[in-house]
């Protein structure tokens, strides 16, 4: 593999007869090494892969990659690979990096973009947004300037898509998802939870595995095993109806039937975080 970027002594892009555009990190890999020098692959501890696959577009955009942004996010990706315990593919350094000399720039010209889906973020992606505002700091000492709270929340999305563990690819779907549940529940039991609640936190993780099996079309026990609690679950006219309603949205919507003890599991949380 030769080398197609030199980031700093410990990273570089290469190319890879086999592997493609990939991304490097290893102590010294990158030291008194130029661009078409062969890679130490005695150096190499971490090998990031790309799943993109117009190699004409990556090898671009690795090449105008800028080292600063670059090493603030092999710092973030390091620290996530630790604490998440995963992988991720090489794309997560061209998206974080660009995101955060566009938000940089955005700063400095004094221009906002709300992050509408941050409660979500924060109530769904609990570790990935601790590290995003880890991030915020560290971008902060790196470049002297402090970006929002909503671009932890950004930093925080990013790593659950190029996570190379089985998490969904679908970020912007669940959300849509949850808030569409979260909606109906509000609606039809009379209930508003704080975003920032246990009880909201709770539905909500709940929801987002929900919407993981429905992306992934995980299929659920067909067998009825919970009649008996679905039956005192209905005696609440309320919640039935609530429940009814979720399962006619997610058919319309996603074509997936929610199995019996799904709906069952369902109605327990509704009724357990939502004060009833």
């Amino acid at each position: 593999m030769r080398i197609i970027k030199v980031f700093n002594n410990n990273s570089v892009a290469a190319l890879s007869n086999e592997l493609g555009d990939i991304i490097v990190t290893g102590s010294g890999v990158g030291f008194q090494k130029k661009i078409g020098d062969l890679v130490d692959e005695n150096k190499i501890e971490k090998t990031y892969l790309f799943k993109g696959k117009d190699q004409e577009k990556l090898t671009k955009d690795i090449e105008n990659m800028a080292p600063i942004y670059y090493e603030i996010t092999n710092k973030i990706v390091s620290k996530a690979n630790k604490e998440l315990e995963t992988k991720f593919y090489g794309e997560i350094f061209l998206a974080i990096s660009d995101h955060i000399a566009f938000a940089i720039k955005r700063i400095r010209e004094n221009i906002n973009l709300p992050n509408i889906i941050l409660n979500d973020i924060k109530a769904l992606y609990k570790k990935e947004y601790q590290i995003g505002l880890w991030a915020l700091d560290y971008i902060e000492k790196k470049t002297k300037v402090r970006l929002e709270e909503s671009e932890a929340g950004y930093i925080a999305l990013y790593l659950v898509n190029f996570s190379m563990s089985d998490k969904t690819n679908n970020v912007a779907q669940v959300v849509t998802l949850t808030k569409e549940v979260l909606s109906i529940i509000k609606e039809t039991m009379g209930v508003d939870f704080e975003e920032d609640s246990m009880s909201y936190a709770r539905i909500s993780i709940r929801l987002k595995y929900l919407a993981e099996r429905i992306f992934h079309d995980v299929k659920g026990n067909s067998k009825d095993t919970t009649a008996n609690i679905r039956k005192m679950l209905k005696e609440n006219e309320r919640l039935a109806l609530c429940i009814e309603k979720i399962v006619a949205m997610i058919k319309q919507c996603y074509n997936y039937e929610l199995s019996p003890d799904e709906q069952t599991f369902l109605a327990i949380h509704i009724k357990n975080n939502a004060g009833i």
